[in-house]
């Protein structure tokens, strides 16, 4: 147990020092194009920063077979994500990040926000319809992902071009495909280790899912946050949050796909419900944070950051009590 601890911590520290390299990419790459930073950061970056629980999401539905492990991962990040970005707005408090980011954010929350209720629906069966052996709710992830991107790509003008911005397009493109790869090999390392965890331990695969498995693929996210605040790019830095959530759902109807015993939404277990209740509340909070106008008092602008952290932690405490 002692040396699958230490491989688990190993490859995530890789994966920390692989996106902070991506983020610095993309950053220079939304000062170097005219693409727009919307687009960048919830299309481009989220893909990027989701690559590990696209990876070991897959795997664990190709590979090993276990739905609960996939699932769990992809809830366990997106809860974990949102986390993140509540205590990174506490520490960056100075900056007041949610003071600054754009419109378009919240309409890529929305969509994560209304993928939380639809999968509510399939707890009380009235979302049991499938295409093939794929869920409806599948089909419809694909469907709002496309408008989303509809609506990030029509949303915004590209950025202007900053002049004191040096480095080659192609040595940008080669640092980003390099950082890319790396987090791909790593992130199937990382499924392959916690699926021992959860074996070794006991713990349910989906609480496996969600601690072990859904905190170190979400750990891109989390050093792409630090790492774009500290370059002043705080729009981004949500936007990245954001995108990557609404990506990772993509993810879970990738995985149905391949999930050839039904639809994987059918296979639920209580930690999972648990986690969708969790990740609901804590979406429809991140929603309010970017709708509300800038504020200026300190409680009231860190109070939704505190309700977050606290729904988290009252989850973890759930689980391991009903553990």
């Amino acid at each position: 147990m002692g040396i699958l601890l230490i491989q688990y911590s190993i490859l995530s520290i890789i994966v920390v020092l692989s996106s902070i390299r991506i983020s610095a990419c993309v950053d220079e790459f939304t000062k170097r194009t005219k693409i727009g930073g919307a687009f960048i950061a919830g299309v481009l970056l989220a893909g990027i920063t989701s690559l590990p629980e696209l990876i070991t999401s897959l795997s664990s539905t190709i590979l090993l077979n276990n739905a609960d492990l996939a699932v769990g991962d992809i809830l366990g990040s997106n809860a974990f994500n949102i986390f993140i970005l509540a205590v990174g707005n506490l520490v960056f408090v100075r900056f007041r990040l949610f003071n600054w980011t754009k419109r378009l954010n919240v309409k890529t929350n929305l969509m994560s926000t209304l993928i939380y209720g639809l999968i509510l629906l399939n707890f009380y069966g009235m979302m049991t319809y499938r295409v093939g052996h794929i869920g409806l709710t599948s089909v419809i992830i694909f469907f709002l992902y496309y408008i989303n991107i509809r609506l990030v790509t029509n949303g915004e003008d590209g950025e202007h071009l900053d002049p004191k911005v040096t480095c080659r397009l192609r040595t940008l493109v080669f640092r980003f495909t390099l950082s890319a790869i790396m987090i791909v090999i790593v992130s199937l390392s990382i499924s392959v280790v916690t699926d021992k965890i959860a074996q070794i331990t006991g713990i349910g695969s989906s609480f496996t899912g969600a601690m072990f498995l859904g905190v170190a693929t979400s750990l891109p996210e989390m050093a792409s946050l630090v790492s774009l605040v500290r370059l002043k790019n705080y729009d981004l830095a949500v936007g990245n949050i954001v995108g990557s959530n609404l990506f990772n759902f993509v993810i879970i109807a990738l995985a149905d796909i391949f999930y050839l015993s039904g639809s994987i939404f059918e296979f639920l277990d209580l930690s999972n419900r648990m986690l969708v209740f969790v990740g609901l509340l804590e979406s429809i909070l991140l929603t309010y944070m970017l709708l509300r106008k800038e504020v200026r008092n300190l409680l009231l602008y860190v109070l939704p950051s505190f309700m977050i952290i606290g729904i988290y932690f009252y989850y973890l405490l759930l689980s391991l009590n009903n553990g």
